[in-house]
């Protein structure tokens, strides 16, 4: 009887040994991927703000080129023109 006992202790301990161990290895993954995940959020919004950044300044080209340009452009050909006259 006393056998018995030991034998359905010893299964029972290494049952719960076993799930505490699934246990610690399913939380340690699942650590690892909001860890690597957090990473490339982190990442994500980084390279939005360097896109934001990159339009802001093709705008400021984009209205240097169609507007401050011309302008200059237009006062060298006045000033060439009168120098002919």
């Amino acid at each position: 009887m006393s056998r018995v006992n030991t034998k359905a202790v010893v299964v029972v301990l290494a049952i719960v040994t076993f799930m505490l161990l699934l246990k610690v290895y399913i939380s340690n993954k699942i650590y690892i991927v909001s860890r690597d995940i957090q990473k490339t959020t982190t990442k994500i919004n980084a390279l939005k703000e360097e896109q934001n950044i990159l339009k802001l300044k093709i705008e400021k080209l984009k209205y240097k080129n169609t507007i401050a340009d011309p302008l200059f452009n237009y006062k060298i050909e006045k000033k060439d023109e009168v120098g002919e006259e």
